[in-house]
């Protein structure tokens, strides 16, 4: 099979699953907006904003939960697997050789054995950066002149001829 054929298939299933997860979601708000609405007329708009919000919180925790649960079975079968064939993962070790200079080797043996910290870290930073303009502009401000070396640095490199 071609590479062409096979990035076609690896996206087209990456946007199909994107497209149910943000359909759930809408319906999940929806869903919430309908609730919130039943609420209002009886306890008031503070209240069932409240209510509403919890239990948004609260689906999304157990989702947390269960995704924690299975994930944390899984790897236990994984671990005893790859333990028995002492196999290794080339994606994975190229991905590290690429980290390892830029991180460190601490920083990437810690990414490797605290992975799912390490992930929900990355989305905690995300969410906080997305919602925060201050501190937007305050990391901006403090990575540009580090960006801006580096970019110089790689022109430089492309643009020298040894």
């Amino acid at each position: 099979m071609n590479p062409k054929a096979t990035l076609a298939k690896v996206f087209s299933l990456n946007v199909i699953i994107w497209m149910a997860m943000l359909t759930f979601f809408a319906g999940l708000m929806f869903c919430a907006v309908g609730v919130y609405m039943l609420l209002a007329e009886r306890l008031g708009a503070t209240q069932a904003s409240l209510l509403t919000g919890g239990g948004l919180i609260a689906i999304v925790a157990l989702a947390l939960i269960v995704v924690l649960i299975a994930s944390s079975s899984g790897g236990k079968k994984k671990k005893k697997a790859s333990a028995s064939k002492n196999a290794t993962h080339e994606p994975d070790n190229m991905i590290e050789q690429q980290l390892r200079p830029v991180l460190g080797d601490r920083a990437t043996n810690w990414a490797k054995q605290n992975t799912g910290l390490a992930v929900v870290g990355a989305l905690s930073a995300g969410v906080i950066l997305a919602a925060s303009p201050r501190f937007r502009s305050l990391l901006i401000g403090a990575a540009g002149p580090l960006a801006t070396r580096r970019i110089m640095q790689t022109f430089n490199d492309l643009t020298d001829s040894h």
